[in-house]
C-alpha cells in the first residue's frame, strides 16, 4: 500500500480549517505554483490541484481524515490519473480563466468565498418605528419625545443597555409616510432608528398629499342664495369665507395657501372644501310658487334688485303652520313680482 499523501501539509493547512480556509489556500498556491508562473512547477501545481481536489470534497475529506479502507484502496487509482490536465481543469474552473496572469490582472484580492464575506462585520439592522401626530402638531410644531431603548460598547469592551431620548418638533411640511432616520452613535450597536411618521385622521379634514380637504353640510336655500363659512383651522385662526356662487352637487371651493407645507415646491397646498347640500323632504305650494316667482324673473329686474334671493329664502324657510294673514302677504309679494314690468310708469 502507498504512503499516505498528507494533503493538509500540501496547502499548509490543519485538519480543523474550513471549506473557506481551503478554498483561500488554493487560491494563493495554485496561483504561485501555476507552470505559467516565474516559480511555477509542473509537479507542485498538480499536487496543489490534488489536495485541493480531496479536501473541498465533503466525502473524500470524511474518508481521507478516517483513514478508510475504501479511500486508502482508491488512492493510487485516484493518485495515478491526477495529471496536470486534471489541474488545469481545477484551476480554471476556480478562476474562471485558464491563465494565471489575466486572473491576477483581474485582482486576485477581490476572489473571495462566500464564508469570507458572512465573516465581515455586518452593520446593524435599523430599529423602525412609527410617530403618532396629529393634524395640529404638525401645524403648531408640538415637540414629541420617545425614548428607545438601545445598546453600546463601553469604555472595557462590554456591551451595556441605556436608553436613548429622542425630542422631534413635528413639522408642517410632514405627511402620513414621511420618515426621519437618526444615525446611531459611534459606541452604539444596535443601528439607527427610523421613524415614519402616521398622521391620525381629524374631525374635520382628510390630507391628501399637501392639501386639506373638507366637508360642508349646508340647507338647500343657503345653497341657492349664499353662505358665510367660519371654518376653524388646525393652527387656531378662524377663516371666515362668503360663497356667493350658486353652490351646486359638484361644486368645489378651493382656497390657496392654507394647507400643509410642500417643502419641495416652496408653497402650501390648498384648503379643498367640498359641499353636501340637503334638500327638503316636502314643500308646501305656496313654497313652490314662491320657488317658481323667483326663478321665473325677469333679467332686469335680476339686475335691478335682490329680490330672488329674499323669494327664494322666504320660500324655503317658510313654517309649515303658516298663519293666512301671512299666506296671504306673501301671495301679495308674488302678484307683485309677476305684475311689475306691466304696471304703468309713476
Amino acid at each position: 500500500m502507498a504512503e499516505r499523501v498528507d494533503f493538509y501539509t500540501t496547502l499548509n493547512l490543519t485538519r480543523s480549517s474550513t471549506l473557506a480556509d481551503v478554498k483561500r489556500a488554493y487560491k494563493r498556491l495554485a496561483l504561485q505554483k501555476h507552470p505559467d508562473m516565474i516559480k511555477g512547477s509542473d509537479t507542485e501545481f498538480v499536487a496543489v490541484g490534488l489536495a485541493y481536489h480531496v479536501l473541498s470534497s465533503n466525502k473524500l475529506r470524511a474518508q481521507y481524515d478516517a483513514n478508510e479502507l475504501e479511500f486508502n484502496t482508491a488512492r493510487a487509482l485516484l493518485v495515478d490519473s491526477f495529471d496536470l490536465a486534471k489541474a488545469l481543469e481545477i484551476f480554471e474552473a476556480f478562476f474562471g480563466t485558464a491563465n494565471p496572469f489575466a486572473t491576477v490582472t483581474a485582482g486576485v484580492n477581490e476572489l473571495f468565498d462566500a464564508a469570507e464575506v458572512d465573516r465581515r462585520a455586518k452593520p446593524a439592522e435599523p430599529i423602525h418605528l412609527s410617530l403618532s401626530c396629529t393634524l395640529l402638531d404638525l401645524y403648531n410644531g408640538v415637540k414629541k419625545t420617545v425614548s428607545v431603548s438601545k445598546k453600546r460598547v463601553s469604555g472595557t469592551g462590554e456591551v451595556d443597555a441605556y436608553t436613548k431620548t429622542y425630542v422631534i418638533a413635528a413639522q408642517p411640511y410632514w405627511i402620513d409616510g414621511t420618515t426621519l432616520v437618526f444615525e446611531k452613535e459611534a459606541d452604539d450597536v444596535t443601528g439607527d432608528v427610523v421613524f415614519t411618521v402616521k398622521v391620525e385622521p381629524h374631525g374635520v379634514f382628510a390630507i391628501k398629499g399637501y392639501n386639506l380637504h373638507m366637508m360642508h353640510e349646508l340647507p338647500l336655500h343657503k345653497a341657492l342664495t349664499g353662505v358665510v363659512l367660519s371654518i376653524a383651522m388646525p393652527d387656531g385662526r378662524k377663516l371666515n369665507l362668503s360663497v356667493e356662487e350658486v353652490i351646486h352637487p359638484n361644486y368645489i371651493k378651493v382656497i390657496k395657501g392654507e394647507g400643509l407645507v410642500d417643502k419641495q415646491a416652496g408653497r402650501r397646498g390648498d384648503l379643498v372644501i367640498e359641499f353636501r347640500i340637503i334638500f327638503p323632504q316636502t314643500l308646501a305650494p305656496i313654497q313652490r310658487e314662491l320657488i317658481t316667482a323667483a326663478l321665473c324673473l325677469d333679467k332686469d329686474l335680476l339686475d335691478e334688485t335682490n329680490i330672488q334671493r329674499q323669494l327664494m329664502q322666504t320660500a324655503l324657510k317658510l313654517p309649515s303652520n303658516l298663519a293666512d294673514t301671512e299666506r296671504k302677504k306673501v301671495n301679495d309679494v308674488i302678484k307683485l313680482t309677476v305684475t311689475r314690468d306691466a304696471l304703468p310708469p309713476p
